[in-house]
């Protein structure tokens, strides 16, 4: 089977071959998926956070921000006069970035897909799909989308694409779209298939 290449405007990753690199607080570490940027700093970045200890999320002003467990199985956020769960891989929750988190001890090691856009500059829908067939860019709105993001959190999708070309994702494989001409098509192989979809406008 044949990949898309960069030329073509896709890219593929994988999580593990992904850099890492410090969090901003320096209390843990997070790996760099793609982003954008103007003048005035973060239009958008989507990234990778590991989490193994307890410690406090860094701020971000003027951030609204998603997370979405891919590995892992409790964790919990705090803030003043607010509390967050996730209870398993595709659990989702959003929050301000100005405001302050802290991350207490996981269960068990855990990453979280990490989305992030300047309020005002921009804006992301994400959703987890399990056992279904998914056609990227999907939906009425998809002709405003600049990027799209999609992540294999379990199980494994065959990836078929304009001019027959074809794939094979799993567990921690992704693909960045950048403004796509045409429609892909990733169905899941087996039962409990899991992955992310993140548009970006």
């Amino acid at each position: 089977m044949t990949t898309p290449r960069r030329g073509q405007g896709w890219r593929r990753f994988a999580l593990d071959h992904l850099q890492p690199e410090p969090w901003r607080n320096g209390a843990g570490q997070t790996r760099p998926v793609a982003s954008r940027q103007d003048g005035a700093g973060i239009v958008w970045r989507v990234s990778v956070a590991e989490i193994e200890a307890a410690g406090p999320f860094s701020r971000f002003e003027g951030i609204d921000r998603t997370a979405v467990m891919v590995e892992g199985t409790d964790l919990r956020l705090v803030a003043p006069q607010r509390q967050l769960t996730f209870d398993g891989p595709g659990s989702q929750v959003h929050f301000p970035g100005e405001q302050d988190w802290h991350c207490e001890a996981p269960a068990s090691p855990t990453r979280l897909w990490n989305v992030m856009v300047r309020r005002g500059a921009a804006c992301a829908v994400v959703r987890s799909v399990e056992d279904q067939v998914v056609l990227v860019p999907e939906g009425q709105a998809a002709a405003q989308v600049a990027d799209w993001l999609v992540l294999v959190v379990r199980g494994a999708f065959e990836l078929a694409g304009p001019d027959g070309q074809s794939g094979h994702l799993v567990g921690g494989d992704g693909l960045h779209l950048r403004t796509p001409a045409a429609f892909l098509r990733l169905t899941p192989c087996q039962p409990g298939s899991l992955l992310v979809i993140t548009a970006l406008f």
